[in-house]
């Protein structure tokens, strides 16, 4: 990847100017012809060499910019789920239409009321009118082993779509299917 250094870096060390690069990376969602989704954590990063043999980073004076651009390799630890993959999440927040959950403790998912297998339906908060969240947990008494979702517990679920917006990600998924559940509960 690429770094653009403002020429008063120039004097100091051109290395952390592109960590500075990497930093603004992190927990962001990018797309890249070599990848896409959101860096977590990066490491081994260096500077590439000029292509003469030496080991001194050149850099490329940009015609219209500023900048000097320089080379930058790195490994980088990437988050990027794709549609139908599994994920947990932790849920934070009970809607009347929705469940939000944290994956990895930072990425936003939501699980749609009508992507939740019907044995979960009775645990959305009420409607204004509260008719909604009444029938639904009638609905959810029925089931064979109704069982309650609440803020703190862990849920599996497939992932439906990434939405990304302004470089963050909301990931929607569904939990309907044998593969999903409460977590703590598919670990017995």
């Amino acid at each position: 990847m690429t770094a653009e250094i403002h020429p008063s870096l120039l004097g100091g060390s051109m290395i952390e100017a592109a960590r500075e690069k990497l930093d603004s990376l992190v927990l962001k969602w990018h797309r890249t012809p070599q990848w896409e989704g959101a860096v977590l954590s990066y490491g081994d990063e260096e500077l590439a060499e000029d292509g003469q043999g030496s080991s001194i980073a050149a850099g490329l004076v940009l015609p219209f910019l500023p900048y000097v651009q320089v080379v930058v390799r790195a490994s980088l630890l990437v988050f990027a789920p794709k549609r139908g993959s599994t994920l947990v999440g932790k849920v934070h927040k009970l809607g009347s239409d929705y469940i939000g959950m944290l994956v990895l403790g930072v990425f936003n998912a939501v699980l749609p009321r009508d992507k939740v297998d019907y044995k979960y339906q009775g645990n959305f908060k009420q409607d204004f009118d509260g008719n909604t969240a009444k029938a639904a947990k009638k609905k959810g008494k029925e089931a064979d082993n109704p069982v309650e979702i609440r803020e703190g517990c862990s849920l599996k679920f497939v992932v439906e779509s990434l939405k990304v917006e302004s470089d963050l990600l909301t990931i929607v998924g569904s939990m309907k299917g044998q593969k999903c559940g409460v977590a703590e509960l598919m670990k017995k």
